[in-house]
C-alpha cells in the first residue's frame, strides 16, 4: 500500500489520476488543485480550459473539445455560450481574444461535425470569424483546418 497522500476530487471521493502532458502537476493532486497548477503555467487559457472540462470532462483543453469528432452538438453549443461570456468577463485582454476565437472555433465545429449553423451570424460576418481563425498562427492546425472546413461550408450555403 502506498504511503503517499492523495487530494480527492470533490465529486466522488475517489483519487483522480493526472492527465499526462506537461507535468508541471503532480499526480496525486485533486482536479481543483491540477487546474491551480495549470493557471500558473498557462493563465490565459486556465479558464477556458475549467469551463471546456464542466461540460466536456474527458477534454484535455478547449481546443481538444472543439475538435473532437466525439463532442456533441449539444455540447458544442454549450462550449460556445461559456466562451461568448468569457469574451465579456476575462480578465485580460488575452482571455477576451482566445475567447473569441473558441467562440468562432465552436460554431465552426457544429457546422463541420454536424452540419448545423450555431448562431445568427450570417454571410460578411461569419466568413470574417472563420477566415481569421483559419489565418490565426497562434492557433493549433486542427483549429485553423476546421476553420478552413467551415469556410468551405459556409460560402455553400
Amino acid at each position: 500500500m502506498s504511503t503517499e497522500p492523495h487530494i480527492t476530487d470533490n465529486q466522488g471521493g475517489t483519487p483522480s489520476p493526472t492527465r499526462s502532458g506537461s507535468g508541471s502537476a503532480p499526480s496525486h493532486l485533486g482536479d481543483t488543485l491540477r487546474w491551480a497548477f495549470e493557471l500558473d503555467a498557462s493563465p490565459t487559457l486556465a479558464g477556458a480550459t475549467w469551463l471546456t472540462r464542466e461540460i466536456v470532462p474527458g477534454a484535455r483543453d478547449p481546443f481538444d473539445a472543439i475538435v473532437a469528432t466525439t463532442t456533441t452538438l449539444d455540447a458544442l453549443e454549450q462550449l460556445k455560450g461559456a466562451y461568448k461570456m468569457l469574451r465579456t468577463a476575462g480578465t485580460t485582454t488575452a482571455e477576451r481574444s482566445l475567447a473569441a476565437r473558441l467562440y468562432a472555433a465552436t460554431i465552426a465545429a457544429a457546422l463541420v461535425r454536424h452540419g448545423k449553423l450555431i448562431t445568427s451570424q450570417r454571410g460578411e460576418a461569419l466568413l470574417r470569424a472563420f477566415t481569421d481563425l483559419e489565418s490565426d498562427a497562434t492557433m493549433p492546425e486542427a483549429i485553423r483546418s476546421i476553420a478552413s472546413q467551415a469556410l468551405t461550408a459556409a460560402r455553400r450555403t
